[in-house]
C-alpha cells in the first residue's frame, strides 16, 4: 500500500472543514496546494481521516495483542492515539495485568471454561474476524479510490 503527501493533506484538510476549522482548512489548503491536486473530493467519504486512523488503530491493538508468539491476549483496555504511538508501554502495562491474572488464576484455579468452551478460544476467534472484516473494509475503500 502507498499513499502520496497529497492525498494524506486533502484528507486532513477535509477533516477540519467538517471540524468546522474553516479557517484552518483555507490556510492549510493554500499552503498545501489541494487546488491544484487530482484528487476528486466527491469521492472522498465524509471523516475518512478518522475511519483510517480508527482502522490503524484497532490494526495496532491487533500487533500487541497477538505479539511475536501469534497467542492472543485480549487488551485490558482500547487504544488511545498516544498509546498506539507507543506499543512498548501498552505491551509493559499488558504484561503486568497477564502476571496479576495469572496469579489470580493459579490461585483461585481454571476458571476460564464454560461448558466445555475456552472463553479466551471464542473472544481470540471474534478478534480475528473483526480484524478480517476491518481488512476487507480497507480493500473495498482502496479498490474505490
Amino acid at each position: 500500500m502507498s499513499f502520496t503527501s497529497d492525498e494524506v493533506n486533502f484528507l486532513v484538510y477535509r477533516y477540519l472543514q467538517e471540524s468546522g476549522f474553516h479557517h484552518s482548512a483555507y490556510a492549510f489548503g493554500i499552503e498545501s496546494h489541494i487546488s491544484q491536486s487530482n484528487i476528486n473530493g466527491a469521492l472522498v467519504p465524509p471523516a475518512a481521516l478518522l475511519n483510517i486512523i480508527q482502522k490503524g488503530l484497532q490494526y495496532t491493538e491487533a500487533e500487541i495483542t497477538f505479539g511475536d508468539n501469534g497467542t492472543g491476549t485480549r487488551l485490558t483496555e482500547s487504544l488511545s492515539l498516544i498509546d498506539a504511538v507507543t506499543p512498548d508501554i501498552v505491551a509493559a502495562r499488558q504484561n503486568a495485568h497477564n502476571a496479576q491474572k495469572q496469579a489470580t488464576k493459579t490461585e483461585a484455579g481454571s476458571g476460564s471454561e464454560q461448558n466445555g468452551v475456552d472463553v479466551c478460544d471464542v473472544q481470540l476467534k471474534l478478534l480475528i474476524l473483526d480484524f478480517i472484516i476491518i481488512f476487507i473494509d480497507y480493500t473495498l475503500l482502496f479498490i474505490s479510490l
